[in-house]
């Protein structure tokens, strides 16, 4: 039965997070499950990591460490907000340091490139594209990314964290949804994740039908 819950846990969390980090994230968890702390920490400690965020330790916390709701979603938003204050205010001086390093200024460069075609929505809508791009529990979105999207685009701090945690605060009620759902949100998570792998596999293969002028 437990190795039930886990395998569901397992699908639901890889249908919020980037497919291709799996054996990451089995790495992660496994170093975490080892730390001698509480299993509230440590919930707390997968719902900072980019790997996770809430949409990994939300599902975690309620069927892999057995705790209910109540303490698992105030854990998972607190600790998917803690990084963002420091990469909102140290990420400008840090970028500064690594593009003295032309191996880690390429390596930020294609962070960029990768941030800014994926935010799309950000930069129409701003704060309110901000926190409807963070509340979107899928791959390529979420708390770490749009911080990294508000830093670029130049918003403010303040606003920044807010509809920040405005758009956590949406993903972690969805995510909760879905994971009392268990196979059914598992299922539901991965029709939403197939459908935008086609729509964006669509959209590059038109983008590469259109003749340059």
């Amino acid at each position: 039965m437990k190795f039930r819950i886990l395998f569901l846990v397992l699908i639901l969390t890889a249908c919020f997070t980037q497919l291709g980090a799996a054996g990451l994230r089995e790495t992660i968890k496994d170093n975490v499950d080892a730390i001698n702390v509480s299993n509230e920490v440590k919930v707390f400690l997968l719902a900072m990591l980019p790997i996770f965020e809430l949409r990994g330790s939300i599902p975690l916390g309620i069927h892999y460490y057995q705790l209910p709701y109540w303490k698992v979603i105030p854990l998972s938003l607190a600790g998917n907000m803690v990084p963002i204050f420091f990469i909102l205010l140290f990420f400008d001086f840090v970028t500064k340091i690594c593009f003295r390093f032309k191996f880690l200024k390429k390596i930020l460069e294609a962070v960029f490139r990768r941030t800014r075609s994926k935010s799309e929505i950000i930069e129409k809508y701003e704060e309110v594209g901000l926190m409807i791009f963070v509340a979107i529990p899928l791959p390529i979105t979420g708390a770490w990314t749009g911080s990294l999207a508000a830093y670029l685009m130049g918003l403010s701090f303040g606003k920044s964290i807010l509809f920040i945690f405005l758009g956590v605060l949406i993903a972690g009620i969805v995510v909760s949804f879905l994971t009392s759902l268990k196979w059914v949100g598992a299922l539901i998570a991965s029709l939403a994740l197939l459908y935008l792998l086609v729509k964006s596999i669509t959209r590059r293969k038109v983008k590469n039908e259109i003749p340059e002028n």
